[in-house]
């Protein structure tokens, strides 16, 4: 049976993820030179104040190089997941969660989400902004300037009225960004997983957040199955935990080793891989092999797929890499097939504006 014929079987929805809802505001030429104007640091990301960011969306008055697109990480692999997996008429398979204010930027992204068929429960919070994200595109960089408002209040209490569908999904997601206001939320949610036997991932997300949370993102490493992270993100984890390393390509399996020996072993010797509870994925960017390590160091490396057309926006080649990653983890493909999956996917996003697959993929895409 082919991947979406799997997926089209199962009871929906699949996947669950909590994030932080974001309204994606892309500019495709910075004539401007907002970069320079904002003190913004070229291909990196930042969170600005609202005044800042609402002053700086105040200048982009050319409608014709702006594109406005649903955003936020986990949102971003969800509706790339869906979009493997399903189409829009299909089943939901992916359930959102995350804080939205009550305004006009609130709507609109919910627009954009149902448009994705995404099924987006969001938390309304009508005293706050819903968060936004400009992304300043520059030659092949892009440049991240964001403010996360709602986005930023998600609590134990709001998780407490939601309805959870534990019976059907199979995979729970969460954003690094998440867990720097709501890490009790997070920590409840994998509590909840780990009894049920539901697979729970974490992303790193972005090495800033190391800064003032390090301790929080060292704690959900340590409690969810898998962990992603880019090389610089993997490099912030290692420095966070002491761990001493001479290559980058060492931090995975001192991860996997460290982990391993504070958890049981047991599950270790299992053949299936996703028994293990030290599973890290790693991209390196570039040329360099993406890499995955499992088990009791048993690993993957699979090398970037050459983009088919010309790079326009790198920007959510690792949601979109997570995207087909967890593709082909609930479909039953084994870790380099998976690993080969999100390489491919991140390969096509990065040829479009904003976080997008092309329209013109085939039906297999992923299997052929």
């Amino acid at each position: 049976m082919s991947m979406k014929e799997i997926v089209a079987n199962f009871k929906h929805p699949v996947a669950m993820a909590f994030g932080n809802p974001l309204l994606d505001v892309i500019i495709s030429n910075d004539d401007n030179n907002l970069v320079s104007k904002y003190n913004l640091t070229l291909d990196a990301q930042i969170e600005l104040k609202e005044k800042d960011i609402n002053q700086l969306c105040a200048e982009l008055t050319d409608e014709s190089k702006i594109i406005t697109r649903a955003g936020g990480s986990a949102q971003n692999t969800m509706r790339i997941l869906q979009k493997l997996c399903g189409d829009l008429n299909s089943s939901k398979m992916c359930v959102y969660y995350g804080g939205l204010g009550d305004d006009s930027r609130g709507k609109t992204l919910e627009k954009l989400v149902q448009a994705a068929n995404i099924d987006a429960r969001y938390v309304i919070h009508s005293t706050l902004p819903t968060g936004i994200c400009v992304s300043i595109i520059k030659g092949a960089y892009r440049t991240l300037a964001a403010n996360i408002g709602a986005a930023s209040i998600f609590t134990l209490e709001d998780l407490k009225h939601l309805e959870l569908p534990f019976n059907s999904v199979k995979v729970i997601y969460i954003e690094g960004f998440f867990i720097t206001h709501s890490l009790d939320v997070a920590k409840e949610v994998v509590k909840k997983a780990q009894e049920r036997n539901i697979v729970t991932a974490f992303n790193l997300s972005a090495t800033y957040i190391f800064k003032d949370h390090h301790a929080a993102l060292c704690e959900m490493v340590g409690i969810a199955k898998i962990v992603f992270g880019n090389a610089k993100e993997m490099i912030a984890l290692a420095n966070s935990l002491n761990l001493e390393f001479e290559n980058v390509t060492d931090i995975p399996f001192l991860l996997n080793n460290l982990k391993s020996v504070t958890i049981s072993a047991s599950n270790s010797l299992s053949s299936d891989w996703l028994s293990n509870d030290s599973i890290f994925v790693m991209t390196q960017g570039g040329a360099d092999p993406a890499i995955i390590v499992w088990g009791q160091g048993c690993s993957a490396q699979v090398s970037p797929v050459k983009p088919r057309s010309p790079i326009i926006d790198t920007t959510g080649a690792g949601d979109s890499l997570v995207a087909g990653f967890l593709a082909g983890m609930i479909t039953g493909r084994d870790p380099k097939t998976c690993l080969e999956w999100g390489c491919k996917v991140a390969s096509d996003v990065i040829t479009n504006l904003g976080v997008t697959l092309s329209d013109d993929l085939p039906f297999d895409f992923l299997e052929c």
